[in-house]
């Protein structure tokens, strides 16, 4: 196992492609994108099942190296998130390299 950091960016489903290509110009290695996201937080309740797509979340996971792979992931999502809502959480965790 290797010690990385764990990005999560939790976002309105409208603005996955915009969080996607900020973080593929931002070099980020690779990450995942779970659609179809529900929950509460401080806009209200989103519900993963709305047929407009207008209220549902998606989750990007990203796994990072090194700390200036963050900092530069993170900075490059700022101003979505500023701007539309979000949230953007960074954790300690484990690669399990195969």
């Amino acid at each position: 196992m290797k010690a990385c950091k764990r990005l999560e960016i939790v976002i309105e489903k409208p603005l996955a492609k915009k969080v996607a290509a900020a973080l593929i110009e931002a070099g980020a290695p690779g990450f995942t994108q779970i659609d179809q996201a529900s929950g509460m937080g401080d806009r209200g309740r989103r519900h993963a099942d709305d047929p407009t797509g207008s209220s549902t979340n998606c989750v990007f996971i990203v796994a990072c190296e090194t700390e200036q792979e963050v900092v530069k992931l993170v900075e490059s999502i700022r101003p979505i998130l500023t701007r539309t809502g979000g949230i953007c959480l960074v954790s300690d965790a484990y690669w399990v390299r195969h």
